[in-house]
């Protein structure tokens, strides 16, 4: 979980705010046990239209929660990009299917009945007679409310700014800024103690901004900060266009239609030469805390009348629908991402006319590539923590029965030696993760492989899972029939698997048992 992966060496506020909604994702579980979701999709149905009649639910909130599920590796979505269908993790499959011998949602829901004592913990801990921190409630005040929504985002997002600010650079970017839908500011105001000569617009509702001048109180917060009440939807702007617009968690208050308008409508006050920067947690990305974008999004479908948070790939198109098409995604080091978009020609306007950033040979999206070809799991390692170790083709000699039966197995593929010589001619390497069929897994390696090349790592190179799938019986003594397609795995290099995906981040342990959950890594070489 993303709170179990915290640096205790390091003041993480992030995996402060991760354990802070940690109760999300037994909700989630609770729900789905709850509709017996588990259950239905192992009856067959697996698609979206049919599970929604069998559990009685409406369609599109049950997709937004089987996209949570999909994310907690509850379910697997096994469909094509644009036609979903689900089937269950050997975890469901086993324990959470009524009528199967290890079933324990009873269970697990017993963990729910038990619950709400736990919001008595402050009381029973505490000498003196008090309850837990006040809680925000619909009856409350309703400037009270926003004061209290206002102050905490801005706390969370003050956190946030330096790394944004960094992405953008000094000199990059001029004004005038438009904060949109900013509260109270805190990007905005990050943004004009890097220029002086910069004036920023900070735009949202009128109890927004009545609230920001509570939680800024004196002038010198509001130094170069100009507050403009109204709704963005329809507020009718100056002839003055912007350099740069902000919106940071923002679009995820709205759905699909009006989030798409709000860009025409951003991109209708541009300078030429401006950019947009949207910052929000998306779905589709995998970043440090890869739950929190489908969490997320059913905490605005609980907590909004029409939020949610939208697809990535989803914005970038209507970006390039308002003549943005010049767009970036970046990951931040928390839980949210920033895309940065402007009009044909801003980016060399902004002194990027060494980097086109929609060309794909930006290294830093390849992890989110890899999960469109239809990987689990990405993340970069460098080379150097790629371990060898001599021990590892000792065990492909003794226990391994493909010994010797492939030219892409010890003893003749490359030795540890050779690879060695090889790592030191890149700097990036990419671990994937995936699950059977091994075929299938080796096959989506050769197209990212491929992909990379394409994009320009002419030195793009793939390491696989296991024995070469690509011929029934090789011909050990001959040349390899398909050298397009065969490579070696990463073991049968002398790659210590286990030690070097660990580095990556990932977890991995032997499968003790026939019916365990099966995890195939490989390894792609980037320069």
């Amino acid at each position: 979980m993303d709170f179990q992966n915290a640096d205790p060496a390091h003041a993480d506020f992030q995996h402060l705010e991760d354990l802070a909604t940690a109760y999300w994702h037994s909700e989630v579980l609770f729900t789905a046990i709850d509709l017996e979701i588990f259950d239905r999709i192992e009856n067959g149905h697996d698609r979206i239209d049919s599970l929604a009649v069998a559990a009685g639910c409406r369609p599109g909130a049950l997709n937004r929660l089987m996209g949570a599920l999909v994310r907690l590796e509850l379910v697997h979505d096994i469909g094509e990009e644009t036609d979903q269908q689900w089937c269950n993790s050997r975890t469901a499959r086993s324990f959470l299917i009524p009528g199967s011998p290890d079933y324990l949602g009873d269970f697990l829901l017993y963990r729910r009945y038990m619950k709400p004592r736990w919001d008595a913990l402050t009381q029973r801990v505490s000498r003196e007679d008090r309850a837990a921190s006040p809680t925000i409630s619909p009856a409350d005040d309703y400037a009270e409310r926003t004061f209290a929504y206002v102050r905490a985002m801005d706390r969370l997002m003050v956190r946030k700014t330096d790394e944004i600010a960094d992405l953008l650079g000094i000199e990059g970017w001029s004004g005038p800024v438009l904060d949109a839908g900013g509260g109270a500011g805190a990007l905005g105001r990050r943004l004009a103690r890097d220029r002086e000569d910069c004036r920023v617009v900070l735009f949202d509702l009128p109890e927004v901004l009545e609230a920001a001048r509570r939680v800024y109180p004196t002038p010198a917060g509001w130094e170069r900060i100009l507050p403009a009440a109204g709704d963005f939807r329809r507020h009718p702007f100056p002839p003055e266009r912007f350099g740069l617009i902000l919106m940071s968690n923002f679009l995820h208050a709205y759905g699909p239609e009006t989030a798409e308008s709000l860009l025409a409508s951003a991109a209708d006050v541009l300078k030429d030469d401006g950019l947009i920067l949207i910052h929000d947690y998306f779905p589709d990305r995998r970043g440090r805390s890869p739950h929190k974008g489908p969490l997320y999004d059913l905490n605005m479908m609980l907590n909004t009348y029409d939020g949610q948070c939208h697809a990535a790939d989803t914005v970038r198109g209507w970006l390039a629908g308002a003549g943005l098409p010049d767009a970036i995604t970046r990951d931040l080091s928390t839980d949210t991402s920033v895309i940065l978009a402007g009009k044909p020609g801003a980016w060399a306007a902004w002194g990027y006319d060494t980097h086109d950033p929609s060309d794909p040979s930006d290294p830093n999206d390849w992890p989110h590539r890899a999960l469109k070809l239809g990987f689990d799991d990405a993340a970069f390692i460098p080379p150097g923590r790629i371990e060898l170790a001599p021990w590892v083709r000792m065990k492909c000699r003794f226990g391994c029965d493909g010994y010797g039966k492939s030219l892409q197995c010890p003893p003749h593929a490359m030795a540890p030696e050779t690879l060695r010589d090889l790592l030191a001619c890149y700097s990036r390497a990419m671990i994937v993760r995936g699950s059977p069929p091994g075929k299938s897994f080796h096959n989506r390696l050769i197209d990212l492989e491929r992909e990379a090349f394409l994009a320009g790592f002419h030195k793009a190179l793939v390491f696989g899972a296991g024995p070469c799938p690509v011929c029934r019986v090789c011909p050990v003594g001959a040349e390899c029939r398909h050298p397009k397609q065969a490579r070696p795995s990463m073991e049968a290099c002398g790659i210590d698997v286990y030690t070097t995906v660990r580095r990556a981040g990932f977890n991995l342990r032997p499968v003790g048992s026939r019916d365990g959950y099966v995890k195939y890594f490989g390894l792609l070489l980037m320069e």
